[in-house]
């Protein structure tokens, strides 16, 4: 991207998720006009509040949208991770014909769980074993292997998953599955026992680089949750695993879609004798991992989208710079709040001066009513932080715990139970 490239443009952003105040940011600081449009109140969004202009649109009002950015004389239209809103994205950029780094086919063969299954198996991609389940009546019908997991074949947010350890766990999860869907279906395969990765991929002009590849933490609050987490960690234990069984298959399918621009994440399962796939997501992650990646090696995903949203390409960030098994560690540190309504937040300065702190923030506002549907929705604060040495993540976490504090409105703790810093494996002495 040409120094200045940017400058006097105009961009739409939709809604309010994750990674959109990263991007009024980004965009503001190359002379971009950044609008904001969505149903929240300017108070109760924090992109609103820094953005140069807000409008009070649904964002699935595609016909108001529309008018809006051509009012505006918008150059592009982009929006966070939401899902609904990046579908909004497609239908407005097809609409003004402005530049959309997916195509409707690449969208739906990864977002539906079921075509991406069968995506993977013909590329020779290690998935779970997947029942026909479409109705509750065909549980008693079906023989299964417990425990399985259930979840919406194309839902987002982690809303609508459980695990089922018995006939009677699963008939109580599926109605809860197949309301999460948008269509009404659901996906119940075998729940693998292992540790939990994500895979994350930079594409430009059709080259495609791993950017990241890391070890997930689930929390162990409570029993039954696979969505919430504590950290997630780089290198993994399994990076080299992944990249001599998978990773080349994944390459080959990313291009056998025809993908060329944007980013993509893979989730799945290892275990010292097998490592699985079981979801993807062609859009940026919930977890902005863009913090650790940028810091370590100067390329941000995040920005290029931008760029691709406002010029129809990523710009002249050197993707042979991506270093997914880096030598030094890069954590993903979030917590999570149980229901109710936060009414006071505290310690955020003081994470944000601690040494190897890359960036921090809360997640929910105060006043934000948090529901337990054992989802991501309930994250409350995230730290992204890159050290030379476990110990030194461990002892930013360690402070991080003690001075962080979420209350609700009287005036009880509203978090979860401290990370236990020792789960936390070194893939470096591993490697030894």
């Amino acid at each position: 991207m040409k120094k200045n490239s940017l400058k006097g443009k105009k961009l739409l952003l939709l809604g309010t998720s994750m990674a959109t105040c990263s991007m009024v940011r980004y965009a503001q600081k190359q002379g971009v006009e950044v609008l904001v449009a969505d149903y929240y109140p300017p108070e109760k969004s924090e992109a609103k509040k820094i953005a140069d202009k807000h409008v009070l649109i649904s964002t699935t009002d595609i016909d108001k949208i529309c008018n809006y950015a051509r009012q505006e004389n918008i150059d592009g239209v982009f929006c966070g991770v939401s899902e609904v809103n990046l579908k909004s994205v497609k239908a407005v950029c097809d609409e003004l014909n402005l530049p959309c780094y997916y195509t409707q086919e690449q969208w739906d063969v990864c977002q539906n769980k079921h075509k991406f299954k069968e995506l993977c198996s013909s590329y020779n991609i290690p998935v779970p074993h997947t029942y026909e389940l479409k109705e509750e009546a065909d549980i008693k019908k079906t023989r299964l292997v417990f425990p399985v997991i259930i979840k919406p074949a194309d839902g987002s947010s982690a809303i609508g998953i459980s695990i089922c350890r018995n006939e009677a766990d699963l008939l109580k999860a599926f109605p809860l599955a197949k309301k999460a869907s948008p269509t009404a279906c659901v996906i119940v395969e075998e729940y693998v026992v292992g540790d939990e990765y994500t895979a994350v991929y930079t594409i430009k002009d059709g080259e495609i680089s791993l950017s990241c590849f890391r070890d997930r933490y689930s929390s162990l609050d409570h029993a039954g949750v696979t969505a919430q987490f504590d950290a997630c960690l780089a290198p993994s234990i399994y990076y080299r695993q992944y990249k001599e069984k998978i990773n080349d298959n994944v390459i080959r399918m990313l291009k056998g879609i025809g993908a060329y621009a944007g980013c993509v994440f893979f989730q799945g399962i290892a275990t010292s004798e097998k490592i699985i796939v079981f979801e993807c997501g062609y859009r940026m992650n919930g977890l902005m991992d863009y913090y650790n990646i940028e810091a370590a090696t100067g390329v941000n995903y995040m920005e290029m989208m931008v760029n691709y949203a406002l010029t129809g390409a990523m710009g002249g960030a050197d993707l042979s710079r991506e270093t997914p098994n880096p030598k030094e560690f890069w954590c993903i540190f979030n917590m999570t709040a149980h229901e109710g309504t936060i009414s006071k937040r505290e310690g955020l300065e003081k994470c944000l001066s601690l040494p190897y702190v890359i960036h921090c923030e809360y997640l929910l506002p105060i006043g934000r009513k948090v529901v337990d549907n054992n989802s991501l929705t309930q994250s409350v604060f995230r730290a992204y932080i890159n050290a030379p040495t476990l110990e030194d993540i461990k002892s930013t976490i360690k402070k991080m715990q003690k001075h962080i504090r979420v209350l609700d409105e009287n005036g009880n703790d509203m978090l979860f139970k401290a990370f236990d810093v020792e789960r936390l494996r070194d893939a470096h002495n591993i490697r030894k």
